[in-house]
């Protein structure tokens, strides 16, 4: 592999322009200094004070500090030293999070909530990614891509954090929208490991979420489902500005309304979309579970790419300025002797 010289900092390289201007510099005081000297004495008395040897060792400094600075402006450019490609593969798969945030979400029968702890489950599955492309889809009466497929899995959990019932504006529960949603964020995946994570409710108001999951399944994209809620029934909770709780949702009839999970149609979704489904009827929601499923292509590389390594070499050029800088330091215009 041959090797061969980059900058870091190539802009600290146009200081190389100082160096005709020090040149010139040293020799005006050369000139200026020999003028004044001629001022006090005669050419054959300066002769003898300013000697051809003094004058080459003032011209030796010169030159020494001129290479001193040429070296600190290189070094200050941080010559790297590259050339051993490293081979990186990238094994992972695409992940889409597509979260109930309708209001029925916000019955407790699942503490401390429906909805937060189907943020905390997503949160949880993100945080045991390494090399996984991640989104979220909000949905409720209507869905959208909430956050795009990326490996910033801070950014993610910066919006999930911020998913709220007040995010989608329609109410009620579109399942098969959200659907929809999901396989429009894949339209950029790299590969065909791509896997949906449906966290609802399972009240659909709109119905064909079955349909859409057996067209997107054909499309190349698997779909889990996982059912929150409770099967007896919660009322769903009225919260003010500050969260609390002030009543429950009525009918026209100013009857509670009662929601529960449709398992039934949840687990009909999820085998048609060739995944799999899980239920936190229990209160908590089996994440190593559904973990362990988008891993099962964890060994299939979907991406490789190569890069040089580069390392730093700006050591050598410094400390050779710093010898230099040392030996101008040491080195007068006159060899002392005894006469």
């Amino acid at each position: 592999m041959h090797q061969y010289v980059r900058w870091a900092n190539p802009e600290v390289l146009k200081l190389l322009w100082l160096t005709p201007l020090l040149v010139g510099l040293y020799v005006y005081a050369a000139r200026a200094r020999r003028r004044s000297l001629l001022a006090m004495a005669t050419p054959l008395a300066l002769s003898r004070i300013a000697g051809a040897r003094i004058r080459r060792r003032r011209r030796l400094r010169a030159g020494l500090m001129t290479a001193a600075l040429v070296l600190l402006v290189v070094a200050g450019a941080r010559p790297q030293l590259g050339g051993r490609m490293a081979r990186v593969e990238r094994r992972g798969v695409d992940v889409l999070f597509a979260v109930d945030t309708s209001q029925s979400m916000l019955a407790r029968d699942v503490p401390p909530d429906r909805l937060t702890a189907a943020r905390d489950a997503v949160r949880a599955l993100i945080g045991r990614m390494d090399g996984d492309r991640v989104g979220i889809v909000a949905f409720a009466g209507d869905a959208f891509l909430y956050c795009p497929l990326t490996i910033d899995y801070g950014a993610a959990l910066m919006f999930l954090d911020a998913l709220d019932t007040t995010v989608v504006g329609d109410p009620g529960t579109a399942l098969a929208d959200a659907i929809e949603a999901a396989a429009r964020g894949f339209e950029a995946a790299e590969h065909g490991y791509r896997h949906l994570v449906i966290l609802s409710d399972g009240e659909d108001h709109r119905g064909g979420a079955e349909a859409a999951a057996r067209e997107a399944a054909g499309e190349g994209l698997t779909i889990h489902v996982v059912g929150v809620g409770g099967a007896a029934g919660e009322p769903i909770p009225v919260l003010d500005s500050e969260g609390q709780v002030t009543g429950h949702k009525r009918d026209a009839d100013g009857q509670v309304i009662l929601t529960r999970i449709d398992e039934e149609g949840l687990r009909a979704v999820a085998e048609a979309g060739g995944g799999i489904y899980v239920s936190a009827a229990d209160g908590t929601i089996p994440v190593e579970r559904i973990f362990s499923e988008l891993q099962r292509t964890e060994g299939r590389i979907v991406g490789t790419y190569q890069f040089t390594e580069y390392q730093e070499r700006y050591q050598v050029p410094l400390g050779l300025a710093i010898v230099l800088i040392a030996v101008c330091a040491i080195f007068g215009d006159m060899k002392r002797t005894r006469e």
